[in-house]
C-alpha cells in the first residue's frame, strides 16, 4: 500500500507491523553503548550521519539522531552554540509504542515537530540526516489541539515543511492491538492510556459485545476500530474534520485482516474539508458491519438511530456535555471517554 502523503512504503499492514515491532528500535550485540547525552546540558561538536552509527545493524541511538540535527541546525546559524537536545523539538518515531529503553532508529524512524525552522532547513536535515522522514513546523502553541474543536471553528494545523508526517501508533488492549496511522501535521498527537482502559471496562462488562456502537469523535478511528475487536456488530465512526477521517478509512485498510473486515464502498472524491450535514465516506463489512460518515455530530440522527452506545471524545478544550442530548437522540447511553 503506498503512503497517501509522499507514495512511498511508509505504510505496513497492521500484522507486518506486530510482528516486527518488538525488535524494531532495539540494540543489536554489536551497537555502541548508551551515549549517556544529557538533553538539557549545552552540547558541542559537530556530528555527520555516520557518527555513532552500529556497523551491524546500522541504527543510531535516538539522542545521537537529535544531536545530528541539532548540528545542522547550529551550522545554520537557526540555533545558539550552547543549544541542547531538548530545544530541538518533539520527536516521533514512525511506529510509535511504548518501549522500556532509548530506541535505535534506522531510516525514516523518525518524525520531528519543530518550533523553529525554515522550510529550506527542512530539506536538509531530512536529506542529511537519514533516520529523520519528515519535518513539522508547530503552529501557535503546544496545548492548541490539532484539527477543528467543532463545526463552526476554523482548523487549527500544523505545517508539514518537507517528507512525510505519516506514522502509527501501537494501541493495545485486553482484547487486541491495532495499528491506528494518522497524519501527524494535520490530527491531534494523543498518548492517552485512560480512554483504552474506559473501553476495556466497557469491554469486561459486555457491553461491546454484538452492540451497535456510534464514535461520533472518531479521529483517525482508534475507539470505533477497538470496538469492532470487542465484537460489536456494527460501528458507526463520525468526525467533522476530513483529514481525520481519512486517516480512519487508510487504518480500516491496514487492520483489515485483525479486524476480519472489507471495504465494499468508499468515496474517493469527496473534498469537503469540515462537515455539516452527513455524509457516507465508506462502509465495510466482514465480522462487523463499519459506516464512516464525514458530518456534524448534532445532525448525526438524520442517518443513526436506535444504537446502544454513543461515545463522545473530544478535545480536552471542549466540554463534552453540549453534545449529551445528541447523542440520547442515536443511542440508548451515552460514554464519555
Amino acid at each position: 500500500m503506498k503512503c497517501p502523503t509522499c507514495n512511498g512504503d511508509c505504510i505496513l499492514p497492521a500484522r507486518k507491523v506486530l510482528e516486527d515491532i518488538l525488535g524494531m528500535y532495539m540494540a543489536c550485540g554489536l551497537c555502541p553503548p548508551d551515549p549517556m547525552l544529557v538533553k538539557n546540558a549545552p552540547i558541542s561538536g559537530k556530528i555527520d550521519k555516520n557518527f555513532g552509527q552500529c556497523t551491524n545493524c546500522k541504527k543510531r541511538h535516538l539522542d545521537i539522531v537529535i544531536w545530528n540535527v541539532l548540528s545542522i541546525l547550529k551550522e545554520k546559524g537557526l540555533f545558539p552554540r550552547d543549544a541542547a537536545l531538548r530545544e530541538v523539538g518533539t520527536p516521533l518515531i514512525s511506529f510509535g509504542y511504548q518501549i522500556p529503553y532509548p530506541p535505535r532508529l534506522n531510516k525514516k524512524n523518525l518524525v520531528l515537530i519543530m518550533d523553529s525552522v525554515t522550510e529550506d532547513i527542512a530539506r536538509e536535515i531530512v536529506e542529511k540526516v537519514p533516520e529523520v522522514k519528515g519535518i513539522i513546523k508547530r503552529k501557535g502553541l503546544q496545548s492548541q489541539s490539532i484539527g477543528i474543536l467543532d463545526t463552526n471553528s476554523s482548523p487549527h494545523i500544523y505545517e508539514l515543511l518537507f517528507g512525510c508526517d505519516m506514522r502509527c501508533d501501537i494501541v493495545s488492549s485486553l482484547f487486541g492491538e491495532l495499528c491506528i496511522y494518522k497524519n501527524q501535521s494535520l490530527i491531534h498527537i494523543e498518548f492517552n492510556n485512560t480512554k483504552i482502559t474506559k473501553m476495556e471496562e466497557l469491554y469486561l462488562k459486555g457491553e461491546l459485545e454484538n452492540a451497535v456502537v456510534v464514535d461520533g469523535f472518531c479521529g483517525p478511528g482508534t475507539l470505533g476500530l477497538l470496538c469492532v475487536l470487542a465484537g460489536a456488530k456494527k460501528v458507526i465512526l463520525n468526525d467533522a474534520w476530513l483529514p481525520a477521517l481519512k486517516n480512519t478509512i487508510l487504518n480500516i485498510k491496514v487492520n483489515s485482516s485483525i479486524l476480519g473486515l472489507k471495504i465494499n464502498f468508499e468515496n474517493t472524491d469527496y473534498d469537503k474539508l469540515i462537515a455539516d450535514e452527513p455524509v457516507l465516506l465508506a462502509r465495510a463489512q466482514g465480522k462487523s458491519e463499519v459506516l464512516v460518515y464525514h458530518g456534524d455530530i448534532r445532525k448525526l440522527d438524520m442517518v443513526v438511530k436506535g444504537s446502544d452506545i454513543c461515545l463522545i471524545d473530544t478535545f480536552p478544550s471542549v466540554n463534552p456535555a453540549r453534545f449529551m442530548a445528541t447523542c440520547r437522540d442515536i443511542a440508548r447511553k451515552t460514554i464519555i471517554i
